[in-house]
């Protein structure tokens, strides 16, 4: 007889498979995304029925799509806590120190730490990793309110790409699949990458006001710096934000550099 993770592994499996062959058998269209939505909020309702997950009332989880809520730990109320539990959402890469400063964003999948909790403490376990992107049903939370009134902690949560449980750190966990939008839109939410072509004949623009060629085919990482010195000064044909890896070695003076891009010229590759 099949044991209860057994019977888990093969709905997650089968389930996960669908997700998988979903954008083969279907057009990059409306229709296709809200194709893996469906397939996504499926996989939500049999972690529910799996572990027999409870609300803070008693009653049954409902797994539920909440694109309004901000993530990432960023209050929609100042100084409220965001209530992420029963949120069907994403693991995705935002504290990204490795791949922003070191010339190692092209090594994708981009991966991501999972954590042990032991009392008030959590670890980073050595073992295991989560895949940028993975969707993921978040059960519990333990946050607390920190600077610029961001929250901070970890999100107890079941992937939905195994249906296993574990813990994440919520400014890893987004509640958009910002990859499918427009790159002017996704840019808002996470890091991307975009390969470069000159198709608008506008020249990227540094922080400088300089203008310079580019080759095209250039990878660039995408970032969203709020700060008044990452603002381009040509908003209307150069407003995207990306850098530049002009070099693999950090000491040279051309290392890493910001430019800023017309959305024309940039496709979205991951």
């Amino acid at each position: 007889m099949r044991t209860v993770k057994q019977s888990v592994q093969i709905r997650a499996a089968a389930l996960l498979l669908a997700l998988m062959l979903l954008p083969a058998c279907l057009a990059r269209t409306a229709a296709a995304e809200e194709g893996l939505e469906d397939v996504t909020m499926m996989l939500a309702q049999s972690a529910v029925d799996s572990y027999g997950l409870k609300d803070a009332e008693g009653k049954a989880l409902v797994p539920r799509s909440a694109p309004e809520i901000l993530g990432r730990g960023l209050p929609d109320e100042t100084g409220v806590e965001p209530d992420y539990r029963g949120i069907v959402g994403y693991a995705s890469l935002q504290t990204a120190w490795d791949v922003s400063r070191f010339n190692t964003f092209g090594k994708t999948p981009w991966l991501l730490p999972v954590y042990d909790r032991n009392g008030d403490s959590w670890t980073e376990r050595s073992d295991r990793v989560i895949r940028h992107k993975t969707p993921v049903l978040v059960v519990d939370q333990v946050i607390r309110e920190g600077l610029g009134h961001k929250f901070m902690g970890y999100l107890s949560v079941i992937r939905l790409d195994s249906l296993e449980p574990a813990w994440i750190d919520v400014t890893q966990f987004c509640t958009v699949p910002y990859w499918t939008l427009e790159l002017s839109d996704a840019v808002q939410y996470g890091y991307c990458i975009a390969v470069y072509r000159n198709h608008s004949r506008y020249e990227p623009l540094d922080r400088k006001n300089h203008r310079g060629a580019l080759p095209d085919g250039t990878r660039i990482l995408m970032c969203d710096k709020r700060t008044s010195r990452y603002f381009s000064s040509d908003r209307d044909l150069n407003p995207l934000l990306g850098i530049v890896f002009r070099s693999p070695l950090e000491g040279d003076s051309f290392y890493r550099t910001f430019l800023f891009f017309n959305p024309d010229d940039l496709t979205l590759l991951y």
